[in-house]
């Protein structure tokens, strides 16, 4: 995962927090929140309970993440018909976001995205108490979705592309909440820095617009770049009058730089579990693998590529100089291996059979349990070929 990225998916929260249908209703969310726990001085002067205005506000934003936690579930449950198309949604949304940018420079005008969603809920917030502020968060910032959508549009995309995606919709989140808290510890001072500054705005919108299209710029280069390699390697194995006897004779290094070839492992079941250094379910399912290692008649590999988003080859060698794993690694420098088994999610292990063809493979987290199951699947296909 990269970090630079999840800080400017941060970045974006928080100037979410800062947009003009967000920042200027402040005064009235935290007016909603203190209800009767106010008081004003002689000199009009308004004081808040600081404890009984912070725990209603933490109830505030809890309502604001259940709107991300429903979020996130519902990307989940379409994430795997969209990875096929992810390259394309990646430049289709990437255009999109510079699009969102340029409205927010003021070059040009989307009028729907100057719009507040109303919702009309007469919840007595005179009377506040903590239910009450829970559904207010969640109303609020459903009412927020159209104004702050370009911002949030950014990490739903990258959400949707990348197989641990909710961690973007997370931080994001966070980078909307946690000013909410601070204001809910702070009140007053808050309250009064926002009153003195609200020409904050104009230069927020100009910020929020500049990330947006360089967010857009960074979604369509990396898409790009892997359609490139994709047709390049297309090209490659089509000259190949057999693609698979191609793999299998290519010659791979391994994380000490000592040559590989999938063809020297003949004769044995052939276990290529492919994986990246952010992946943190990889990392889960390790201990699994190093004991269904152990067993004599298969041979067990990681296959790890510099061509994979967040990874390069100093990464790679970062992640294996870092973590002691007594398992190879190939390194699959062109992404051949990866292109040809089609590897879209993390961790995903492919078989060889004992005549080295490819004969089945696995996606997700698997137990000791799952490993040898699979390899007495694979061992079923194999007898059943003969």
């Amino acid at each position: 995962m990269d970090y630079k990225l999840l800080g400017g998916i941060f970045l974006e929260g928080v100037l979410s927090f800062l947009s003009p249908c967000v920042l200027p209703l402040i005064p009235l969310y935290m007016t909603y929140l203190a209800g009767d726990n106010k008081q004003t001085d002689e000199e009009g002067n308004v004081h808040y309970d600081k404890a009984k205005v912070f725990i209603t506000t933490l109830f505030f934003v809890l309502g604001i993440s259940l709107t991300f936690v429903l979020l996130t579930a519902s990307l989940k449950t379409i994430a795997g018909s969209i990875n096929k198309y992810a390259e394309i949604i990646s430049i289709i949304g990437g255009t999109l976001l510079i699009v969102f940018g340029l409205h927010e420079l003021g070059i040009i005008h989307i009028d729907l995205l100057n719009k507040e969603l109303k919702l009309k809920m007469d919840l007595h917030l005179e009377k506040m108490n903590y239910l009450k502020a829970f559904i207010l968060g969640f109303v609020f910032s459903l009412g927020w979705s159209p104004c702050i959508g370009p911002l949030l549009s950014n990490a739903i995309l990258l959400a949707a592309t990348d197989p641990q995606g909710y961690i973007y919709i997370i931080v994001y989140a966070l980078g909307l909440i946690i000013p909410f808290i601070i204001t809910g510890l702070f009140t007053t001072s808050v309250l009064n820095l926002i009153n003195k500054n609200k020409k904050i705005l104009n230069y927020v919108l100009k910020i929020a617009g500049i990330v947006l299209i360089l967010f857009g710029i960074y979604m369509i280069h990396q898409a790009s770049e892997k359609i490139l390699i994709a047709k390049e390697l297309e090209t490659t194995h089509n000259s190949q009058s057999s693609t698979e006897n191609m793999i299998l004779d290519y010659e791979f290094v391994d994380e000490k730089g000592n040559k590989i070839r999938l063809s020297d492992y003949k004769g044995k079941y052939l276990f290529l579990n492919f994986m990246t250094t952010w992946c943190t379910y990889c990392e889960m399912e390790r201990p699994e693998y190093i004991k269904f290692a152990e067993n004599k008649d298969i041979k067990c590999l990681y296959v790890m590529s510099p061509l994979n988003e967040n990874d390069g080859m100093e990464s790679i060698n970062k992640y294996l100089n870092d973590n002691e794993i007594p398992i190879t690694t190939l390194i699959d420098t062109e992404g051949s291996l990866f292109y040809y088994c089609g590897i879209s999610g993390y961790p995903t292990i492919y078989v060889v059979d004992p005549d080295g063809e490819f004969l089945a493979y696995a996606s997700g987290v698997l137990d000791l349990e799952g490993f040898n199951g699979l390899y007495d699947y694979a061992k079923e296909l194999y007898e059943n070929k003969q």
